[in-house]
């Protein structure tokens, strides 16, 4: 008769053992992709694998998908291969599908993907699971590249980084191959190192199915880069020689304006230049750059008592700008915020645009573990506004700890240069800026091992002269992120003296505690992929005050996220706002009779909304109608876009606000019409058009730009732009613009 097995037995014991080795190591382990060498450069990019050097390569396969599931292999299979040498990193895709319907918005380089099929390959050169590159392709050849900062862990992708690498794809029966070619040069890493961190994601519209190389559990990011795996090259890197490049650029503009009854014809030259420091650091120069090409940054309607912050686009504040702007709380105090660089206010309180004179950026990696950077730029002013000129500068610095973390440094300062000018003679009921404001401080940025923990710590403390107060900002942010549930709990504080003249601070004098939980459901219908339940409270108490309330917000949302990629949500809103000065919201008169100070509660829902982006139109946006401080208030804010595949994309934003106040106060309403034109003739022909219409600023801007790539990130850029008052109806300014700039490499 067979002998029980005990649970104390050795035998019972040494089981337990190998199978938790096995189980971890399913659970853990991770895949491995080997890249072989090769000698020379004789692939012809074209999308057919024909080279006799790919049968070398040895393909991986076995995608795990990530929506609508993420527990099997995606049916529809990804085949990814690669070769290297000194030179270049050469990637092959074969991603086969259910037909040959693919989709893509257009053909213009670093195209949005919603909706749309694409393969991104991500790069970890430095295994540090906090940035890496991302190079995308679609089944067109349409590329687009992108920096992920913030170990992707919030999804963080900055699309405005640029390069020099090709890639062609074409369409099979069944599948599709994308052929790449990037240069090493164009990577950062370390000379000996024999692996890098990686993965790969692919977006299907036609099996509508998202997947990874490397699996990615559903309910995290697909760029967390937590969950890469290892790139494992035949033989040790050597260090590359990349190339100095230099982008000078000329534009002459002719300009009317209505105002002053001026016209004015100039011309303007400037260039910006990357030198390579060994191949670990970068040095970036701007002389009298141009940023009359960048696009048009978006607005809306703003009803609230804070400033909107934007999104950066300028070129020379990209790269490594998540070690200058990823201090702090990203959305309540930013010590540092580049977008207020060439942005000032005279004395009236009217935003004013600056001239950038020159700029110089030195960034880089020390070691696997330390990354350092300095960010110095000089801009203008005028004493006509009573603006000084300013010298800006930050200094940072980041060190890995434990196995992801990181703790993290920066000195700021903002020190006018032409200060005793600018004030000469200027009589005391001007008020003047201050000489200078520095801002130090340290975060500490936590991420656990299994990806479902993350903190951040910091303390910050600005100097500005006449201010006495600790002048501290300091708070935490705890998230622990699980497969059903999330939990998480953010607290701050921001001292009445503190002042970051370059940073984005939304309140002072404030405690503040902010928890929130949700819960996911996964139904097995098809059609419904998850159902989430959320509850959020977010309290700001005056901090000088006894901690009496200033801000509470309560929060109350169910959302079902559908299988087609539509989702549809409802939220109940609960709000507490205690005016510490009269405010009015609808913000269209100087006469208006602004909310008195005093407390203020009141309720909402709001219904938001998205559809199939796959489809030729879609729409998102949400609509919210309840109380509002003593009146009520109707909000529609939406987005249509309409998709020619892939030379025309029409996307038109409205926002609408209905805000009924009792009389005396301002009652209104608000329309934000924004509406974009978007062709793509070719790869490097393209023309765009925006135009922005505010009832609540009374303006109407267009902005029309003809594009032409005549080289790799070249570019010439003939720009028309046309500003008018709405009420009245009168032209403000209007000008146009031809911008030429050339790319040049100089080998060394």
């Amino acid at each position: 008769m067979r002998k029980p097995l005990l649970l104390s037995s050795p035998t019972f014991q040494f089981l337990i053992c190998v199978f938790g080795i096995v189980f971890s190591s399913q659970m853990f382990g991770q895949k491995e992709i080997n890249v072989k060498y090769v000698s020379g450069d004789s692939f012809k990019i074209d999308g057919v694998l024909d080279e006799p050097m790919w049968q070398n390569a040895i393909p991986t396969s076995n995608f795990t998908e990530y929506f609508p599931t993420d527990n099997k292999e995606t049916a529809y299979q990804t085949e990814i291969s690669m070769l290297y040498n000194e030179e270049y990193l050469y990637v092959a895709i074969k991603g086969y599908a259910p037909g040959e319907q693919y989709k893509t918005p257009s053909y213009e380089r670093d195209y949005s993907i919603s909706g749309a099929d694409i393969v991104n390959l991500m790069f970890d050169t430095y295994s540090d699971r906090t940035n890496a590159f991302l190079f995308g392709i679609n089944p067109f050849g349409v590329l687009r590249e992108g920096i992920i900062y913030g170990g992707g862990v919030d999804g963080d992708l900055d699309l405005n980084w640029h390069t020099k690498w090709i890639g062609e794809s074409k369409i099979y029966e069944g599948y599709f191959i994308s052929e790449v070619k990037i240069p090493m040069s164009a990577f950062k890493f370390k000379e000996g190192v024999d692996r890098w961190k990686f993965n790969t994601m692919r977006s299907d519209t036609q099996s509508n199915t998202k997947s990874s190389w490397s699996k990615v559990p559903q309910n995290l990011n697909q760029f967390n880069q937590g969950f890469f795996g290892d790139l494992i090259f035949e033989r040790p890197l050597k260090q590359t020689k990349s190339p100095i490049s230099v982008i000078p650029y000329v534009t002459p503009s002719f300009n009317k304006d209505y105002v002053n009854n001026e016209e004015s014809f100039e011309f303007k030259a400037g260039f910006d230049a990357k030198i390579p420091v060994k191949n670990s650091f970068m040095l970036d120069l701007t002389v009298n750059p141009d940023f009359s090409s960048e696009d048009v940054a978006a607005s809306q309607n703003n009803v609230t008592q804070f400033e909107i912050k934007q999104d950066e686009t300028r070129q020379f504040f990209i790269d490594n700008g998540d070690l200058f702007n990823g201090f702090g709380d990203t959305n309540n105090a930013l010590p540092f915020y580049s977008r207020r660089i060439g942005v000032d206010t005279d004395n009236d309180g009217n935003t004013v645009i600056v001239d950038v004179n020159a700029g110089a950026k030195f960034t880089g990696k020390i070691n696997n573990k330390l990354r350092i950077g300095a960010l110095d730029v000089q801009t203008g002013g005028g004493k006509g506004d009573y603006i000084p000129a300013n010298n800006n500068l930050i200094v940072a610095a980041e060190h890995k700890i434990l196995k992801k973390s990181n703790v993290s440094a920066f000195f700021v300062n903002r020190q006018a240069t032409n200060y005793d000018d600018v004030y000469e003679g200027v009589p005391d009921s001007i008020s003047r800026k201050t000489r200078y404001n520095r801002v130090v401080g340290s975060d500490f940025n936590f991420f656990s091992e299994d990806n479902t923990i993350d903190a951040l710590v910091y303390v910050h403390k600005s100097f500005t002269p006449g201010i006495s107060t600790n002048a501290i900002s300091a708070g935490t942010d705890l998230n622990v992120e699980k497969r059903k549930y999330s939990l998480g709990l953010t607290t701050q504080y921001v001292d009445e003296g503190f002042q970051s003249d370059l940073g984005y601070t939304k309140r002072v004098d404030i405690l503040r505690a902010n928890p929130n939980a949700k819960f996911r459901l996964y139904p097995e219908n098809g059609t419904i992929n998850t159902i989430e339940f959320s509850a959020s409270n977010n309290s700001y108490w005056r901090a000088s005050d006894d901690l009496s309330p200033r801000e509470i917000y309560n929060a109350a949302y169910v959302k079902f996220n559908f299988t087609s990629g539509a989702m549809l949500s409802l939220t109940g809103n609960n709000s507490f706002i205690r005016l510490s000065k009269a405010f009015d919201p609808v913000g269209t008169s100087d006469d208006a009779i602004s909310l008195p100070i005093g407390d203020y509660n009141y309720n909402d829902l709001e219904l938001g909304f998205q559809s199939d982006k796959r489809k030729a139109l879609w729409t998102e946006g949400s609509a919210m109608y309840g109380a509002f401080y003593n009146g009520h208030k109707f909000t529609a804010d939406v987005t249509f876009q309409y998709r020619f595949q892939p030379y025309f994309t029409l996307e038109l934003h409205v926002q609408y606000d209905d805000i009924q106040l009792p009389e005396p106060y301002s009652t209104d309403q608000l329309w934000y019409l924004g509406p974009t034109f978007n062709f793509t003739f070719t790869k490097s022909l393209f023309f765009k058009t925006d135009i922005q219409y505010s009832s609540q600023a009374e303006s109407f801007l267009l902005v029309s730009r003809l594009q032409w790539r005549y080289a790799p990130l070249s570019d010439i850029f003939l720009t028309y732009n046309d500003v008018k008052t709405t009420s009245p109806y009168e032209p403000v300014q209007k000008g146009i613009y031809l911008k030429i700039n050339y790319w040049f490499d100089i080998n060394r």
